[in-house]
């Protein structure tokens, strides 16, 4: 029976999955005091790397999330006063989006909490040198 003496493949993803789930689950719990979701985070963390106005669809493929999910991102994060669409005045037919300086601030506020339960969930578990293997193992696999 497969169920009952599984592929360590299988045990591996299953691992990666409940452990993703529950850091997730960490990280929302800390994001949701500032009315923030993960997907809305990562939006505006995106929007910040780039340093420039960006296009959904660069967000969706950056994100790897539907076009359909980051319309309503964007709904949410544009009513919150985060990011602002405008068209682009050299291609009327595309939308760009920007952070506003709220959303600007926003993320300075929650950078320090972001980076404190990432910390508390992986950084005191896990020295440098084990991090640095997990992700280098993780890489493999994308």
């Amino acid at each position: 029976m497969p169920f009952e003496h599984p592929l360590l493949s299988v045990n591996v993803f299953l691992t990666l999955y409940k452990t993703e789930h529950h850091l997730v689950q960490q990280l929302e719990e800390q994001l949701g005091k500032f009315d923030l979701t993960l997907g809305r985070w990562c939006v505006l963390v995106a929007l910040k790397s780039s340093g420039r106005p960006m296009v959904p669809s660069e967000l969706s493929d950056d994100l790897a999330v539907t076009r359909a999910n980051i319309s309503n991102l964007l709904n949410s994060l544009e009513k919150a006063g985060s990011i602002r669409r405008e068209f682009d005045p050299n291609n009327r037919r595309r939308i760009l989006v920007s952070l506003t300086p709220e959303g600007d601030k926003l993320i300075s506020n929650v950078w320090p909490v972001y980076e404190q339960s990432i910390t508390q969930n992986v950084g005191n578990k896990l020295t440098l040198e084990e991090q640095s293997q997990l992700k280098s193992l993780l890489e493999k696999l994308f």
